[in-house]
């Protein structure tokens, strides 16, 4: 008998863990001047910034990619940021909202949408 209730035990721990998953960000990379989703992604998150989840999905996949000044975007793929006149630039939204840290600055929390688009600027 005791063993029938150690195995139980055993058996609803093995369920309950089953069910449970790392919390997850999602993540869009757009072309807004084009209408385009290029990329998009869930990743587990904790201690990695956005940025470097990023970085990480786009060396894996064999994106190219640059990034300038430390924590800018400078191109994903063929879509590059005129850094000089910044006519077209790569822009970042935490939660729909635009962001007022950089990719680099924030650690995502379970459920959050980050997003990357290429948009036209419009000053």
């Amino acid at each position: 008998m005791k063993k029938i209730i150690a195995i139980v035990l055993v058996l609803m721990m093995v369920l309950s863990f089953a069910g449970c998953s790392a919390p997850k960000a999602k993540f869009v990379i757009s072309d807004a001047v084009n209408s385009a989703v290029l990329y998009e992604f869930e990743a587990e998150i904790g201690e990695k910034t956005a940025g470097e989840i990023i970085e990480e999905y786009l060396t894996e996949n064999g994106i190219d990619y640059t990034i300038y000044d430390g924590d800018m975007i400078g191109s994903i793929g063929e879509l590059e940021q005129d850094a000089e006149n910044w006519s077209v630039y790569w822009a970042c939204y935490y939660n729909g909202e635009y962001a007022t840290v950089g990719l680099w600055g924030y650690v995502p929390a379970e459920g959050d949408l980050i997003e990357v688009k290429f948009e036209e600027s419009n000053w």
